[in-house]
């Protein structure tokens, strides 16, 4: 059964004018989604990029539409779009639906990207801190994935209301924020500030993952400087090969990465956190995922009587 699942996608591949890359993707999303529980995965892989345009002109969403196509990305949050409420309403980007909340007076918008063909659930919109957008992707009747764009003014604090609403409802997530603010988790090149740090206890509490690397996000205007305000989440889900890559449009970097939904071993040894490292060791070695991984590990074993010896 495997073997003739296998010689059907290939011969959709061989069929399929791989030049193009929508025809691409559809057919690695045939390979994934037919090998099933017997083949490379069992559940859809998708590729995903995020981005903060610093303001979306029509100059930027060509860069940003020929990007698209070429990393074959099936969705993209969007955060400091600038966005007026009509031109949110209908933007002129090619092969994308576009979901958005236009910017308020003292925000920047945020908005989604989805791939026209991909079934696609509206969600939040809202227009306070955090202004965010979500919307849910539907693969199949049992495999789904909510992505949520947001946006943290700079002036803006956070509290644990204003980042429960990052987390919606329960089932596999992916969040790109633009949360102004740094932690040596995931920016070791700037101190941590008191945003920062209640991020990192909030993730702690309510167990999301920040999947970023020690790699820089952001160009500081005017200065060689580098810094990372962009974070990526996760939860129930896994995010592997996150990497920002430098953006001529704009000082924010366009990163990219992979989000499996499905269950992997790979996944729950990440989740299961079968050994506690001190946090402030991890993030020199294995970086910003594995640093809050022992920061949730070792708080969550706190308080926790010792054994005694026989």
């Amino acid at each position: 059964m495997q073997q003739r699942r296998h010689s059907e996608v290939n011969e959709v591949l061989r069929i399929l004018p791989c030049a193009c890359g929508r025809a691409a993707l559809d057919a690695r999303r045939l390979l994934l989604l037919a090998s099933g529980d017997v083949g490379r995965n069992p559940g859809p892989l998708t590729r995903g990029t995020q981005w903060n345009s610093g303001g979306l002109s029509q100059a930027k969403r060509v860069a940003l539409e020929r990007k698209l196509n070429e990393h074959m990305v099936l969705f993209c949050p969007l955060q400091g779009t600038h966005l007026a409420s009509a031109e949110c309403a209908a933007p002129t980007l090619g092969g994308y639906q576009h979901v958005g909340q236009a910017r308020t007076p003292h925000g920047g918008g945020a908005s989604i990207l989805v791939r026209d063909g991909v079934g696609v659930e509206v969600g939040v919109l809202e227009k306070k801190v955090p202004e965010r957008a979500a919307v849910t992707l539907r693969f199949s009747a049992n495999a789904s994935l909510t992505i949520a764009s947001a946006y943290f003014p700079r002036r803006a604090g956070v509290s644990s209301e204003s980042l429960d609403t990052l987390l919606g409802a329960s089932g596999p997530l992916v969040a790109g924020a633009d949360v102004n603010s740094h932690h040596v988790l995931w920016d070791p090149l700037c101190p941590s500030d008191d945003k920062g740090e209640d991020i990192v206890d909030w993730c702690v509490r309510n167990d999301p993952l920040i999947t970023n690397t020690e790699s820089a996000a952001r160009r500081q205007p005017s200065t060689p400087a580098l810094s990372s305000l962009d974070i990526t989440l996760c939860r129930d889900c896994e995010i592997s090969n996150w990497k920002p890559a430098l953006s001529p449009e704009s000082e924010r970097y366009w990163i990219t990465f992979d989000a499996f939904v499905g269950t992997s071993s790979k996944y729950k040894l990440v989740t299961q956190f079968p050994k506690i490292v001190p946090p402030r060791l991890v993030p020199r070695i294995h970086g910003a995922r594995a640093g809050l991984e022992g920061a949730v590990a070792s708080r969550k074993c706190r308080g926790r009587p010792r054994a005694r010896m026989p």
